[in-house]
């Protein structure tokens, strides 16, 4: 899966290199089959502006983390 903002628009579409982003784990105990080729469930793209905002958020489960992560922006 191509890098995406889970905040913004920015992808690699828009000309950012692959640098300008950071793949942020969340909890998740996943068992993958052999072979499994895939993008964790629980793996969430963020542009470098964005990625402090998971800070102290991993040890949520992904969709929690992203709804927390709107609430606080929508607070501020």
């Amino acid at each position: 899966m191509p890098p995406t903002c889970a905040v913004c628009p920015a992808s690699l579409h828009d000309g950012r290199e692959l640098t300008e982003f950071a793949l942020v784990y969340f909890q998740g105990n996943f068992t993958y089959p052999v072979g499994w080729v895939g993008h964790p469930p629980n793996a969430v793209w963020f542009c470098t502006d964005h990625a402090p905002l998971a800070e102290g958020l991993t040890g949520l489960p992904a969709g929690e983390a992203l709804e927390e992560i709107r609430q606080r922006m929508a607070r501020s």
